[in-house]
């Protein structure tokens, strides 16, 4: 029962990632003054890359790689716990700096509700708009309690050339300090 909450918990986050239409940048005004001296051509500064070409994860001894439909990468402990990553398509900046604690935790009820469960109990711990690697990004963490069982869950996800969610879930207090430690020292190689 433990492992198929877990396993149901990660295949859950893989539906929460950002999503959205890309916008367009608005047009500087244009410039009616017909008195005015020609005005030296202003280059703009040249456009931050957002192409992330590899990322590090920091995976803790006793984690196994196993294969899991759904996710690029996943690690598994014999506790349960494990850490997974998720890329999707990206979004536009301005939807995904819309994204805050009370729209992740209602995501989450609405997609066990949806799943035939019942609705979980979310406690959150912290939600930061840190960036990460100069990208955008938020790391959410929260306690979950399903079905008798506690879990704490840390995620952090990039918004570059795509959405970079990397997901850590432990069943106990063991790896939350590992995990927070992995959390904080994800790399992005950007192109």
């Amino acid at each position: 029962m433990k492992k198929t909450i877990v396993f149901l918990l990660a295949m859950l986050m893989l539906t929460l990632t950002a999503c959205g239409d890309k916008g367009s940048a608005p047009s500087a005004p244009a410039n009616n003054d017909n008195n005015s001296a020609p005005s030296a051509e202003v280059s703009e500064p040249a456009a931050k890359s957002n192409h992330v070409t590899a990322y590090k994860v920091d995976v803790p001894d006793g984690f196994e790689s196993m294969e899991q439909e759904g996710v690029v990468e996943c690690w598994y402990n014999a506790d349960g716990s494990n850490i997974n990553v998720n890329i999707t398509e990206g979004t536009d900046n301005e939807t995904f700096s819309a994204i805050n604690a009370d729209l992740m935790r209602m995501a989450l009820v609405s997609a066990f509700k949806d799943s035939g469960s019942e609705a979980p109990t979310i406690t959150d711990r912290y939600f930061t708009t840190n960036e990460v690697c100069g990208l955008p990004a938020y790391q959410y963490s929260y306690d979950i309690e399903l079905g008798g069982q506690a879990m704490t869950q840390i995620i952090v996800c990039v918004n570059a050339d795509q959405t970079y969610t990397f997901t850590y879930t432990t069943t106990g207090s063991d790896w939350l300090e590992a995990f927070e430690a992995s959390a904080a020292a994800i790399e992005l190689t950007i192109e």
